[in-house]
């Protein structure tokens, strides 16, 4: 590869941030996902809420982190 070529992707310090923010964000996850099983069982609607919200922040985070390897981040 020239060095005149751009380079397309992360980095690799980017790479290891990412995965670093991704494991963190995973152990919340995990945890939202136990209270929000917990609150659905005792009868709390607001279980549902926490539950799509974390849902929608996982596949935001889940595309965000596919276009960054091909690129366009």
């Amino acid at each position: 590869m020239k060095m005149s070529e751009s380079q397309v992707g992360w980095t690799m310090e980017q790479r290891a941030a990412v995965k670093r923010y991704v494991q963190f964000a995973a152990a919340f996850a995990v945890a939202g996902i136990a209270f929000s099983v917990f609150l659905i069982a005792s009868g709390n609607s607001g279980g549902w809420g926490l539950l799509g919200i974390i849902g929608c922040i996982s596949v935001i985070g889940y595309f965000f982190i596919q276009r960054g390897k091909n690129g366009h981040a």
